[in-house]
């Protein structure tokens, strides 16, 4: 019988030669499907809290800034997805949209997530 850590070990082994045989394709879809559904949980969270616990400190228009860049970087990512999937099925040349959305997704999400810090801690943002 096998101890704890060996078979720990084979499955650390077995998840890193699935990794190494994923392709930049599979990758990508992955990273921006992770990306759209954090960044609905993200916005519902803002959301909550800008609408009940922060009611009194947040002002309407901070919380659609900060809630436009964090949809932004949500739909950026479908639209991502979508692109992955037409070049994967043939129907659309490769294109720099993908490099642009690997760049400027997680960049509006994280400008979101600041940006409401920054409210929060200051009790404005600009």
């Amino acid at each position: 019988m096998k101890s704890v850590k060996e078979r720990l070990q084979q499955i650390d082994d077995g998840l890193v030669t699935e990794f190494e045989a994923a392709d930049a394709e599979d990758l990508s879809y992955d990273f921006f499907k992770n990306l759209a559904s954090l960044s609905v949980l993200t916005l519902g969270g803002v959301l909550t809290l800008s609408e009940s616990v922060f009611v009194d400190r947040v002002e309407p228009w901070m919380m659609f800034l900060t809630g436009g860049f964090i949809a932004a970087a949500g739909l950026l990512a479908l639209q991502c997805q979508a692109e992955i999937v037409q070049l994967s099925r043939g129907k659309k040349p490769p294109s720099n949209f993908l490099r642009f959305g690997h760049r400027l997704a997680p960049g509006l999400f994280g400008g979101g997530i600041g940006g409401f810090l920054a409210m929060l801690g200051t009790g404005y943002l600009l």
